[in-house]
Parts: C-alpha cells; sequence; structure tokens
C-alpha cells in the first residue's frame, strides 16, 4: 500500500453516481391480511434484522413471503451478492445477500454491475452516511427517496482495485469478529471463574475444591455452601469502610478530582464528566482518610452497588453518596472481587430504596454478609482473577486497536488516499 499526496481522488477513479453502481431496488410489504402472501419460500427481510447482524453477510431471514405475496407488493426479488441498504428511520444500515431474497419498503438496495465488485460496495456505502442523513426527510421518521439516494456521488475505483480493497478490510473484520469471540467466551469464563471461587475456593494444591467428590470439605452457611475453612463475616469486620463527608465543596475549574457515583464504573474511576475542588476543601474532605492505591470506591446511590478498585496512586476526593473502603483485615482486592459477585449483587437488591433510583445506607454496608478465606487463600484466589482479568482486558484493547485500524484504513483506501497495489507482484 502507498499514500497518495493529494487531497482529491486518484486520476484513474472515476466520480460516479450511487445509479451508476448498479440497479437501485426499492422494496415493498405484501397486505399482511392476504394469508396467501406469507409463510412461503422467498426470505423478506426488515431493517431491524440488519441492524441486529453480527456480520456483514444476510442468509437468513425471520419472514418468507410466496409468490403471490411478491406479485401482489412492490417487492423485488434480488439476487445474491446484491448490496440492501436502509434507507427509513434507519440509515445505512447494510448487508450482503447470501441467497435470493426481498425486502420491506425501508431499503433502497444495489445489485452491483459488471463494474462494481460487491463487497467493495458493501464497504463503499458507509462513505455515503453523512450524505444520506443530510438528504433525508421526514418528521416521523427520517427516509431518503429512491432519487436522492441514487444521485449521492462517490469514488469508484477499476474493478480490480475495488477487489483488492474489499479483500483488505475483510481480512482486518474477520481479525475483528474472531477477537469478539475470544472476548465473548471469556467474559463467559469470567463471570464462571468469580463464581466457582468465591464458593468452592482453592485447596493447599491450588485446585478447586469439589463439593460433589468431596462433601465433607463443605459447610452450610447464609451464603450457602462454602468450604469448611472459610467463614462468613460482615463487610466492616472485613475492611474499614470511611463515609464520604456531608458537605458540599466549591467547584473550581482546575484542581482536584471529586467524585461523585456517575464517576464509578466497574473497570475503574471515569474522569470524562468530573467536578474538581480546591486543595482546601479536599484536605477538608479527606481528613480521615486520604484515598490511596488499593482502596475500593464504592457508590451507595443512583448507580448502587458498583464498585471500584483504585489499581495506582489517585489523588480525588468523595462525594455524597460515595463510600471508601481500606485494609483492615481481608485482602481489599479479594473484597472487591467479593463486592461484584452474584451473592453481594444478590443482597444490595433486596434492600435498595427510593423512588427515583436505587440508594443504599450505610449501615446495611457495613452488615453486607461476605466470606472470609485465609488471607494465603484469599491473595491465591486473587492471583487467578487477577490474570484472567489481564488477559481479558488485552483481548479488549486488541479489539479496541483493530476498530480503530478498520476505521482509520476503510476511509484512507475508499477515498483512494492510500492505495493498493494491483496485478502481478501485489
Amino acid at each position: 500500500m502507498s499514500a497518495t499526496n493529494s487531497n482529491t481522488r486518484p486520476s484513474e477513479w472515476d466520480t460516479v453516481s450511487v445509479a451508476s453502481l448498479g440497479q437501485i431496488v426499492s422494496g415493498g410489504t405484501p397486505s399482511r391480511t392476504v394469508r396467501r402472501f406469507w409463510n412461503g419460500s422467498i426470505p423478506w427481510v426488515t431493517p431491524t434484522e440488519i441492524t441486529a447482524l453480527d456480520d456483514k453477510w444476510l442468509g437468513y431471514t425471520k419472514e418468507h413471503i410466496t409468490e403471490a405475496g411478491l406479485r401482489g407488493s412492490a417487492a423485488k426479488l434480488l439476487p445474491t451478492k446484491s448490496v440492501v441498504v436502509t434507507t427509513r428511520a434507519t440509515l445505512g444500515a447494510r448487508a450482503i445477500t447470501q441467497v435470493a431474497l426481498t425486502t420491506n419498503q425501508g431499503f433502497k438496495s444495489i445489485v452491483p454491475n459488471e463494474e462494481t465488485d460487491s463487497l467493495w460496495c458493501y464497504y463503499a456505502v458507509e462513505l455515503l452516511q453523512r450524505e444520506m442523513e443530510r438528504r433525508a426527510v421526514g418528521t416521523t421518521f427520517l427516509e431518503i427517496s429512491k432519487g436522492d439516494f441514487e444521485s449521492i456521488p462517490l469514488c469508484r475505483p477499476l474493478k480490480l482495485e475495488q477487489s483488492r480493497i474489499a479483500e483488505i478490510l475483510d481480512t482486518l473484520d474477520a481479525a475483528i469478529r474472531e477477537t469478539e469471540s475470544v472476548v465473548s467466551k471469556l467474559r463467559q469464563v469470567k463471570a464462571g471463574l468469580l463464581h466457582d471461587l468465591l464458593t468452592r475456593g482453592l485447596d493447599e494444591h491450588g485446585n478447586l475444591r469439589d463439593p460433589a467428590g468431596q462433601p465433607e470439605q463443605f459447610q452450610d452457611s447464609p451464603l450457602g455452601r462454602i468450604p469448611k475453612a472459610w467463614q462468613v463475616g460482615v463487610l466492616d469486620s472485613a475492611v474499614r469502610i470511611i463515609d464520604c463527608k456531608h458537605y458540599t465543596p466549591r467547584f473550581v475549574a482546575e484542581g482536584i478530582p471529586f467524585i461523585r457515583p456517575r464517576n464509578v464504573k466497574a473497570e475503574g474511576l471515569d474522569f470524562t464528566d468530573v467536578d474538581y475542588v480546591s486543595l482546601a476543601d479536599y484536605t477538608l474532605l479527606t481528613d480521615k482518610h486520604e484515598p490511596a492505591q488499593g482502596d475500593i470506591v464504592f457508590s451507595r446511590n443512583a448507580s448502587f452497588g458498583v464498585s471500584c478498585f483504585v489499581v495506582k496512586p489517585l489523588r480525588f476526593a468523595i462525594g455524597q453518596d460515595i463510600v471508601i473502603m481500606t485494609r483492615r483485615a481481608a485482602e481489599t482486592r479479594f473484597v472487591f472481587y467479593v463486592l461484584r459477585s452474584f451473592v453481594t449483587e444478590q443482597q444490595v437488591a433486596r434492600v435498595s430504596t427510593g423512588s427515583t433510583f436505587g440508594r443504599i445506607n450505610l449501615e446495611f454496608i457495613r452488615a453486607l454478609q461476605v466470606v472470609l478465606p485465609s488471607l494465603e487463600e484469599q491473595k491465591n484466589i486473587v492471583r487467578i482473577l487477577d490474570a484472567h482479568g489481564e488477559r481479558f482486558e488485552a483481548e479488549e484493547l486488541k479489539l479496541s486497536k483493530l476498530h480503530s485500524l478498520k476505521r482509520g484504513l476503510a476511509h484512507d483506501l475508499l477515498t483512494g488516499r492510500v492505495r493498493v497495489k494491483v496485478g502481478a507482484g501485489a
């Protein structure tokens, strides 16, 4: 691949309209009151199905119409490798047909001609999004007419270059789908691992205890069956819980972040929408405890029950309806995982109050029941959960980078800013 030095299209590319890409076909809906129009063999698709697709290929539809339904409506049968594009309500969602099918009136579909690669056409439609939105009209919902859609201009390279561009973007899409699958599986494993480790724990060999094979190693507790070596205690005995100061500071343009419930996210503190306080107010707000690395921040209002772990040194103060948890008898990282477990979430859900949003009081937080293995076992459990979490985060980061690469490269390739080699030696 090579970059061009001009902001204009490459000289050998044509500026054409959407109509030049092939036949533009509108959809239609047979009358719902005529039985013989429905439950036939011809796939019929709605925009909702396109927006829910995980991939670019469309081979299945929920509804089917009959030959009579096709003749009795404005619907037209589209051949395979047509590009269906939503042009009503939802604008610009698209897919490529794997089977011959038809659509409802929410589409203007492109049946590519001999000069247009269907996969390139699928990607090129993404560049039309803003212009489709600009041309769309409507009060209840936006819609772009067939004439306006057909006349949208775009740049088209020769078909051989189209195919090469599409091949590169399709390879990136495949990598994205594969990484999404890994992330999804790791998310499921994460939930199962958290449950198993916080109900079965680890034996002296570092293996999960087996409640079915070794029932003598377990006991009944208020939180269900747990290992005999474990105790059930209240949260206040495991960590020191520091409430916020019931004081509203004066906010400043620059200063120290002031954390509210909206800033507490499971993945960490979110500073994108945060207020700031002066050093004097920070000193007053943190006179009982300055938040530190290894602390837990817990929201008890609005997004009640959400906790995050302070993984690195940060300077911040907490506002109303936030509490800080710091080290007492248990590992705070272990307690953090316990707070995110299903057992704790159930306890929180049972007592949340408030007509507009949930709220839990400080007394309840202190009295939350938690499992308490030995400190050594807590550390071993944390080590496993952290290792899995690091892998999960690495895959999520990889996925984010792939999406960013795809967005940038798609624009560069489809506008000709970056050219691909075609022909011999490509």
